[in-house]
């Protein structure tokens, strides 16, 4: 109970600063203004009200600089910030007080000393009052709508954007969980500053807690601290933080997803059930889309080399890129009579072709065996040829195969057991084969990831 009451005349007096702190300046400023007046129309003895003016503008601003030290420990502004503009302030005041002196006696100091007190004061009433803005709306709001170019100048403004090219090894808490708490935490919650006790420097140090407990409970978002002081209304008194811009949607949805998965330090994202709600926030924040892609799509080759190519196609395929950014190849065969010659003419594409169509052709089992060499092929059409049981089993070292046609092929059930063994297999056609279909139907029930489509006939 004291506790609180304490906390609250804190705050109230610390209130009184925003309201104190603009008159004294206002009286420095007018006795500045006053002096100058008289020493442009040459008076000789200087008007006592410009002494009268500093001394109000001294006492003035210590008690606004007395209410301001009580405002700076209730906790909500940044240390880093509020160093500079607490001590700032107590030497405008000591140097005001400094200057009431001096221009009480006037005539016993020299105009130069009179001229450094003036500007002295003037350029610490500036700088301090750049410090209160920072402290009130942000180290950005003086500059957010100048020019362009000054505001590239005077700004830096760093990118949130995670190196893509790096997504396989990005590691949750450090690539995109610990930058949001050094912006928006880490100023009052750090190894240098601890308000409320808490240091939030690392994970360990934000288990162990402050004054109000840990920070986080691994796993249970509803009962950890850190996500009910950010999710609080901004006119709570325990919202974080206090200053500065509040954690924004995306922000709030990272922390939130990665204390429910866990708060592990060293998990990557890959190792994470990524859900449905944080996707959109990944993909908007970081340009990271974390829906399942084909496997050619995350194949990075270089070129094929262009004489390969028209090797192939004239030896009677056809052959197309995948589009302007991927080189794998889709390779079709355009006659119906394929020779052992031809066939080994795709060897030396073996790491580029992807999708594959020899259907309707004379392609026998012994074929199979070039075909296997084709490690990144993940579409393979045999359709209306006579591949039976035997050529199936030369497949099963693909390891990237997603869909394989034998449709109207020699296949029994036989091949059933190949096929289970091509983990990679999502869809297979066994239509007017002699693949019965019940064992077909058990063959997909039992494989979650595979589609077998049988037909009728």
């Amino acid at each position: 109970m004291n506790l609180f009451l304490a906390f609250d005349l804190t705050n109230f007096v610390g209130r009184f600063h925003p309201i104190l702190v603009h008159l004294p300046i206002g009286f420095l400023l007018l006795g500045i203004l006053m002096e100058w007046y008289q020493r442009r129309h040459k008076t000789e003895k200087l008007s006592t009200l410009i002494a009268f003016a500093w001394l109000l503008g001294a006492s003035g601003g210590a008690l606004a600089a007395f209410c301001g030290w009580w405002l700076g420990e209730t906790g909500l502004y940044f240390e880093k910030d509020l160093f500079l503009h607490r001590w700032a302030g107590i030497l405008i005041v000591i140097i005001s007080f400094v200057g009431w002196r001096l221009k009480k006696n006037h005539v016993l100091h020299s105009r130069l000393m009179h001229r450094i007190v003036n500007f002295l004061i003037l350029g610490l009433l500036i700088f301090e009052g750049h410090l209160g803005g920072n402290l009130t709306h942000g180290a950005s709001y003086l500059f957010e709508y100048a020019p362009e170019s000054v505001r590239n100048l005077m700004l830096e403004e760093k990118s949130e954007m995670v190196d893509l090219s790096k997504s396989d090894s990005i590691l949750v808490y450090n690539d995109l969980v610990k930058p949001i708490l050094e912006q928006k935490c880490f100023a009052c919650h750090d190894n240098a500053v601890q308000r409320g006790g808490l240091n939030m420097a690392s994970i360990d140090s934000m288990l162990v807690g402050g004054d109000d407990g840990p920070a986080f409970l691994a796993g249970n978002v509803a009962e950890s601290e850190l996500f009910r002081r950010i999710s609080l209304p901004q006119k709570n008194i325990k919202f974080m933080p206090p200053v500065g811009d509040p954690l924004t949607y995306d922000e709030i949805k990272i922390l939130e997803w990665w204390i429910d998965e866990g708060a592990a330090s060293d998990k990557k994202l890959a190792d994470l059930e990524i859900s449905e709600s944080v996707k959109p926030t990944l993909l908007r924040r970081y340009g990271l889309d974390t829906n399942p892609k084909p496997y050619y799509e995350m194949v990075h080759i270089a070129p094929l080399d262009s004489i390969v190519i028209i090797n192939m196609e004239k030896n009677g395929f056809m052959v197309k890129t995948l589009g302007a950014t991927n080189v794998l190849l889709d390779v079709k065969f355009s006659g119906d009579h394929l020779t052992f010659e031809q066939l080994k003419s795709l060897e030396p594409a073996a790491d580029h072709i992807t999708w594959l169509s020899l259907a309707e052709t004379n392609i026998t089992d012994e074929g199979m065996v070039t075909v296997a060499k084709f490690k990144n092929l993940t579409r393979l059409q045999l359709e209306k040829t006579n591949i039976s049981d035997f050529g199936v089993a030369k497949l099963t070292s693909l390891q990237h195969l997603e869909a394989l046609n034998l449709y109207a092929t020699k296949v029994t059930n036989n091949c059933l057991p190949e096929i289970k063994r091509m983990k990679s297999l999502k869809r297979v056609y066994l239509w007017q084969t002699d693949v019965k279909p019940n064992d077909a139907q058990t063959l997909e029930d039992n494989n979650e990831e595979l589609e077998v489509i049988i037909g009728q006939g």
